[in-house]
């Protein structure tokens, strides 16, 4: 079973990011994170990236999601 980080790295990169028509930055930028951060969300597996909740609230806030609602997403 994947750690809840992975998780929530793979739902970003899927359901997210694979979504976005526009470039890494401007998904950075309207999801209120450093371009770096997404470039380590997108390389989770090869990075050990593990998402801190702060940055996790940033980017739900910014899809008028809380917290709650997005753990029901990823089924966690």
């Amino acid at each position: 079973m994947l750690d809840l980080s992975a998780d929530i790295c793979n739902y970003i990169n899927k359901e997210w990011i694979a979504h976005w028509e526009g470039s890494m930055r401007s998904f950075a930028d309207e999801h209120d994170v450093d371009e770096k951060t997404i470039r380590q969300i997108i390389d989770f597996k090869n990075t050990s990236y593990k998402i801190s909740l702060y940055t996790l609230h940033k980017m739900c806030n910014a899809r008028d999601l809380t917290l709650e609602e997005f753990f029901r997403l990823i089924k966690r």
